[in-house]
């Protein structure tokens, strides 16, 4: 149980400061609205209409009146809008792309290949479309990468799903990404 306290659900002003704690991150200080809040998660609004946000996995300080919570720049939104993980709640590290590619799946827990649909996708794994498969299995993926004319085979670990889905789909871990034809 998180007992980490939230940031009124009202709007209220904060300061959002940030160190230099990776090479490509340099300190930091925004201030912003609180739009909405929970225990695990902060959606804040910049004050500035262009902010200079650090990279996404950046841990923050997020100075309030009456809160001081620290957490992770989990995403950057629209309009200056941003996202800060609040305890151990996982953070993507890399942009995700909404996309819908066509691919194909094998598996040992599969009869033989299985076409799929590609909604999500980032450099360090997807979201598949059309296939359930216990968390944990390992699968080879074939698709074709926005912008790129050759496809790729990459083999992949399932890290979560639906289980007996009305729309089945996993989300896979990329391990080993194998180019073909080149670059």
């Amino acid at each position: 149980m998180d007992s980490t306290p939230a940031v009124s659900g009202v709007l209220a002003q904060v300061r959002v400061t940030w160190t230099e704690d990776a090479p490509a991150t340099t300190a930091g200080r925004i201030t912003a609205a609180v739009v909405h809040s929970s225990s695990a998660m902060l959606v804040l609004e910049a004050m500035d209409t262009e902010p200079t946000l650090p990279p996404i996995g950046t841990v923050l300080e997020v100075d309030g009146d009456k809160h001081r919570v620290s957490g992770r720049l989990a995403e950057h939104g629209r309009t200056g809008r941003f996202l800060v993980s609040i305890g151990d709640r996982p953070v993507r590290r890399a942009l995700r792309l909404k996309v819908s590619l066509p691919g194909v799946v094998r598996a040992a827990g599969l009869e033989g290949a299985r076409i799929v649909e590609i909604v999500d996708l980032t450099t360090g794994g997807a979201r598949i479309r059309g296939v359930e498969l216990p968390v944990g299995s390992q699968v080879t993926l074939d698709f074709t990468p926005p912008y790129r004319d050759a496809p790729v085979s990459v083999r992949a670990v399932v890290a979560h799903g639906t289980h007996r889905g009305q729309q089945p789909w996993i989300g896979v871990l990329f391990r080993l990404v194998a180019l073909r034809g080149g670059r």
